[in-house]
């Protein structure tokens, strides 16, 4: 019986050494981080865009008649003075139709003459020397039209300026009005013409002001206010078009030139800043942060990035954005990690 007890307790012993041994359940890892407080303003965030820069006036140039273009004697880019010939149509039939009612006015004058010289001698009566007066009157106005379209039969340049674009080509038929060129006049000022999306073009009012740079003078900064809105959506581009007058400079400027904007909207907006590092999984103008909850552990929140400056973020906050976002540590955290408050 004693060598009995004694196989079991030798087989006993291996169990409670196996039991003595299991690990114990370990808590959960908590993740050290850095929380930033956030800061909340009012503040005038502006619209940034780039443009082009364009005469404050513009000119649809066009033929008065229709016709076939004989010639055209500029191009895109070429400087033309005022009353200068820039395009000529055919004048075969317009001046065929000058000479077919200069005709007819010269017959009707000699018919009132005559009628004039009947009556005198009691020949016809008065109505047949007032429909002749009228015939010849109507021969002035008709001769007067006909050399008017002759006249208008080639485009001179208004004023001293620019031609931004042709439109047409010699030996083309072309439409009474339909333009030939797009002329900008020289010496009025210049315009800056830019495409808004419809979330910036509602913060912005006419006489808004804005900072201009551009391309062709690196470093020197232009000053420009808001002239006009658009009410429309560009079809092409989806876009809502601003004009802004450029202030006056002495620099040298060109049609095309490229300007990049800041345009200042007097109405404020309330922003959030948080420091860059909070920022997770940036894309566009959206991104994430973590905010620590009273159980310690992080809460993902999408806010929107309004601006991104050297070492801060503006942003507009989502439901979640509390007092105080994580700061280091943020890039390894997903929602609902539990975190350890570092000094």
């Amino acid at each position: 019986m004693k060598t009995v007890y004694f196989i079991i307790a030798v087989m006993l012993v291996p169990l409670s050494s196996c039991r003595q041994k299991a690990p114990k359940e370990t808590a959960t890892e908590r993740s050290r981080v850095k929380v930033a407080a956030i800061r909340h303003e009012k503040m005038n965030l502006p619209v940034t865009s780039s443009g082009i820069v364009v005469p404050s006036q513009e000119i649809k140039l066009s033929f008065k008649t229709g016709g076939i273009i004989a010639r055209i004697n500029v191009e895109e880019g070429t400087r033309v003075n005022k009353g200068e010939v820039l395009a000529t149509l055919n004048l075969s039939e317009i001046e065929a139709q000058v000479n077919q009612v200069t005709n007819a006015y010269e017959k009707s004058i000699r018919d009132y003459n005559r009628a004039r010289n009947l009556y005198a001698d009691s020949v016809v009566t008065l109505e047949q020397l007032q429909n002749a007066e009228t015939a010849m009157n109507v021969g002035k106005a008709s001769l007067e039209a006909a050399a008017f379209n002759l006249e208008h039969s080639r485009i001179i340049a208004p004023d001293n300026g620019t031609i931004l674009k042709k439109l047409a080509e010699t030996n083309e038929i072309i439409a009474p009005g339909y333009p030939v060129f797009l002329f900008g006049t020289s010496g009025t000022g210049w315009k800056i013409r830019t495409g808004l999306a419809d979330r910036d073009f509602v913060r912005i009012s006419r006489g808004d002001s804005a900072r201009v740079t551009l391309d062709a003078y690196p470093g020197m900064v232009f000053r420009a206010a808001v002239s006009r809105l658009s009410e429309a959506a560009n079809p092409a581009t989806g876009t809502y078009e601003i004009e802004l007058d450029l202030e006056r400079t002495s620099h040298k400027l060109a049609s095309g030139f490229v300007a990049n904007l800041e345009i200042f909207p007097v109405t404020t907006d309330s922003c959030f800043y948080i420091p860059i590092e909070a920022l997770v999984e940036a894309d566009g103008t959206n991104g994430y942060v973590f905010t620590v909850t009273d159980s310690m552990t992080v809460s993902k929140v999408k806010v929107n990035i309004v601006r991104i400056n050297k070492s801060s973020v503006a942003v507009s906050g989502g439901p979640g954005l509390t007092g105080k976002v994580v700061a280091d540590g943020a890039a390894y955290l997903s929602d609902g990690d539990p975190v350890i408050l570092a000094e």
